[in-house]
């Protein structure tokens, strides 16, 4: 019993031994792991851990009023010159930045120009409706940023278009409608079989020589354009896209669809300013409709001019590279951290094991 005592008492010691030598190895190779593997940067090294520097806030502390819109693109040079940024940085700094140059492709470098490795862009962009609605968008580690929004008053170019109505109907006179009742939608399962149970013959999308659609500038002035069947670039049964290939000095486009809805019903709508109306075709049965739009809701509101504050809102920030995961340091110290408990807990019960044994022996 003794000789087995001793021999087990040995194999203890043993790995008591190994144990120790492993949680040294551990140790030393993570003192050595101090750079980052995809090449970021600011990676902690035990006490001497670089700050993270990342902008923790932005907002529009200055914007124009009102901005001029043609053909959804701001026609004021010196829009964004006058627009103004406050940006505060983790560490505290604050800056005040001037977005002159923000609409281009590359943006504007901010005002601590690399973080984390990585160059920062501020962008700007906008939706064109009744007001101007403007995001400020600062990436500052690949897809990680924040963003400030503000609204200003929308105010149209004095040559762009903000109406159209159809001022001369098609000059062919319907004899049957395309179809009664409402059109088959795409998803229809029998949408194929309703589209070539249709004659062409009786399309007032296919049909519309004659046609004569006048755009109104914002101006006042207004310019009339004759449509024939030779402008026509795509088309359905029920649908035709035309294009008159006349684009004005200002680059207004004049294409319009024109869409069959069903009981000698027809719907225009132009690409200069998105509006949408709804006609009624000449036919046996009624040889001269009146010629007024009968549209409704369908028809969009034009502008209100009604004046907006600039206001910001400021996005919580994504910390979601700002993670210590892909640090080799930390993912390595917490692996340490686990095997020393371990060869803490399997040293005791070697050792309890040992004593035990001696007393019992």
């Amino acid at each position: 019993m003794r000789k087995h005592s001793k021999l087990i008492t040995v194999l203890l010691s043993v790995v008591l031994a190994v144990s120790l030598m492993l949680t040294v190895f551990i140790q030393a190779f993570a003192s050595e792991m101090d750079e980052d593997d995809y090449g970021y940067g600011n990676v902690a090294t035990g006490d001497e851990a670089e700050e993270y520097i990342y902008p923790v806030s932005m907002e529009v502390v200055n914007a124009p009023e009102s901005v001029t819109i043609l053909n959804g693109e701001i026609t004021d040079s010196t829009f964004w010159s006058n627009v103004v940024l406050h940006i505060v940085y983790s560490n505290g700094e604050e800056y005040d930045v001037n977005c002159d140059g923000i609409e281009s492709d590359d943006g504007i470098v901010p005002p601590i120009s690399e973080i984390n490795g990585y160059t920062g862009n501020i962008y700007g962009w906008y939706d064109d409706d009744d007001t101007v609605n403007l995001t400020v968008e600062y990436y500052y580690d690949y897809e990680v940023g924040i963003y400030a929004d503000f609204s200003v008053k929308r105010i149209d170019d004095p040559h762009a278009i903000v109406g159209f109505e159809v001022t001369k109907l098609p000059d062919k006179v319907f004899t049957a409608p395309l179809f009664t009742g409402s059109r088959k939608y795409v998803d229809d399962e029998e949408y194929e079989k309703w589209v070539n149970s249709l004659d062409v013959n009786n399309s007032i999308a296919n049909n519309i020589d004659g046609m004569e659609v006048t755009y109104y500038y914002a101006n006042g002035e207004s310019i009339t354009v004759a449509f024939n069947s030779s402008m026509m670039v795509g088309c359905l049964q029920w649908y035709a896209l035309y294009n008159p290939n006349i684009v004005d000095e200002y680059g207004n486009y004049f294409g319009i669809h024109v869409i069959d809805e069903g009981d000698y019903k027809f719907s225009v709508s132009n690409d200069a300013n998105g509006e949408y109306k709804i006609y009624t075709a000449k036919s046996t049965s009624n040889p001269n409709p009146s010629i007024n739009d009968e549209s409704t809701s369908d028809t969009p509101a034009k502008p209100s001019g009604n004046n907006s504050s600039a206001t910001s809102d400021v996005a919580a920030k994504d910390n979601t590279n700002n993670s210590t995961a892909n640090n080799g340091v930390v993912a390595t110290g917490d692996f340490a951290t686990s095997a020393i408990i371990a060869v803490v807990m399997l040293s005791a019960v070697a050792f309890m094991f040992v004593f035990k044994r001696k007393r019992m022996f």
